[in-house]
């Protein structure tokens, strides 16, 4: 390339060289190049582009007129795309632009890219659910319901949220960055905020967001989002994203259900006397597994440890759903674990979905590995159909025990000495 700076351009006034990403140059290309940046000839302009500024040689930066390009704030790629549109005359509301311009990511070039796949895709006014379908991003309403649901701390709300998203063909990956977004726009609101104003939410939409932020508190939805932003990282490898995504929605919602802790007084209450109360009994040691066969009353007695073994293995909110069966019944390897009709919905998910991780931890609870099956309906009357149908089986006829070595000689002795003496056997009463 230096060679052929000194020459002048044969046709234009300028000859103008673009070193893009130009940190990537080794130190002595450099230092070669840094002689002619000292003193360029009048008719060449260098330009070097790149976004690690700081790795460049501090003698080449010294020599540069420096600029520095930034992400495009949302609000004026909105204004930009709205002339576009109006110039074009393309129908199109504000929230849509709102949507194509966030996700340009701080773009311009991105923003009208976009643009033109919405407008190839449709036909007539655009509006948000156009835009949602071309970048596959997450509906509001979709946000709002899992934010609310987590906000509330309805476990059941949140299976059914996420059944919703996968049922529907949404990208659980952009769930979940939407999702992050939708936070961050919570946590602007609890520290005294006022949403953006190009996010053009009703009056309504505002409302419960401010209600949410306030419920959760700031504390609270720094977990949620940094637990959002770990999904979101390990989603890419998981086998099972949508299990990822519910124990995330779920661990959120049993955290933060209750909203922020209320500050205490900062002056104690005068101290009052304490009314006479019963000595509280001591907790009474879990019994013992006994040896041999294990019992359903040895698993009974074991049921509520299950929930901390869950927790232990990282699955608290499929604790929470396993502990509302009771065991019923146990033949053999197989434990029948019954659930009210009331509980169908947590029936639902350990049989199609949990039995196996609840029969993992069960195993490091009892010692054994049980097969568990669930059945709907009352526990005492799942118990009696099962002993029913225990009895009605013919149970196999005993062996008959062997005799024992003693009884044998004696015999064979015995038939030796009427063999011998010709004699014969006789019973008597003596």
């Amino acid at each position: 390339l230096l060679p052929k700076v000194k020459y002048s351009p044969a046709e234009a006034r300028y000859k103008v060289y673009i070193f893009d990403e130009a940190h990537m140059l080794t130190p002595a290309a450099s230092n070669s190049l840094l002689k002619t940046l000292e003193e360029p000839p009048e008719h060449v302009y260098f330009i070097l582009a790149t976004t690690e500024p700081h790795k460049m040689l501090p003698t080449i930066l010294s020599r540069c007129q420096r600029f520095d390009f930034r992400p495009i704030p949302v609000g004026l790629m909105v204004e930009a795309l709205n002339k576009i549109a109006e110039a074009e005359q393309i129908q199109i509301d504000g929230p849509a632009l709102a949507a194509i311009a966030q996700a340009a990511d701080g773009a311009m070039r991105n923003a009208e890219s976009i643009f033109d796949q919405v407008i190839a895709y449709t036909e007539g006014p655009i509006n948000l659910d156009t835009v949602n379908a071309v970048l596959g991003t997450t509906e509001a309403e979709l946000l709002s319901q899992a934010a609310e649901v987590i906000s509330t701390g309805d476990v059941p709300g949140v299976f059914a949220a996420v059944d919703e998203l996968v049922t529907g063909g949404k990208d659980l990956t952009q769930f979940l960055a939407d999702l992050t977004g939708y936070f961050e726009n919570l946590l602007r609101i609890s520290l005294g905020d006022q949403p953006p104003a190009w996010l053009q939410l009703s009056e309504a939409r505002q409302e419960q967001m401010r209600r949410q932020a306030q419920h959760i508190g700031a504390a609270g939805l720094l977990e949620i989002i940094d637990s959002l932003a770990d999904a979101h990282q390990q989603i890419r490898r998981s086998t099972q994203p949508a299990l990822l995504v519910e124990l995330t929605l779920c661990g959120a919602a049993y955290k933060h259900s209750s909203g922020p802790p209320t500050a205490k007084a900062a002056t104690p209450p005068p101290p009052q006397p304490a009314p006479a109360t019963a000595p509280t009994p001591e907790k009474q040691p879990t019994p013992a597994i006994p040896a041999g066969p294990l019992t359903l009353e040895a698993v009974q007695a074991r049921w509520p440890q299950l929930n901390d073994q869950l927790k232990r293995d990282g699955h608290m909110p499929i604790g929470a759903i396993i502990m509302a069966g009771q065991p019923a019944a146990l033949d053999g390897q197989r434990l029948v674990v019954a659930f009210d009709d009331q509980h169908q919905f947590h029936y639902n998910r350990i049989k199609e979905r949990y039995g196996e991780v609840v029969e993992k931890a069960l195993e490091k609870v009892v010692g054994q590995r049980l097969n568990i099956q669930c059945r709907l309906g009352a526990t005492n009357e799942i118990a009696a159909e099962e002993q029913a149908a225990a009895e009605t089986q013919s149970p196999p006829p005993p062996p008959t025990p062997a005799a024992s070595e003693t009884d044998q000689a004696i015999q064979e002795a015995v038939d030796q000495t009427l063999q011998l003496f010709e004699g014969s056997k006789e019973i008597t009463d003596q």
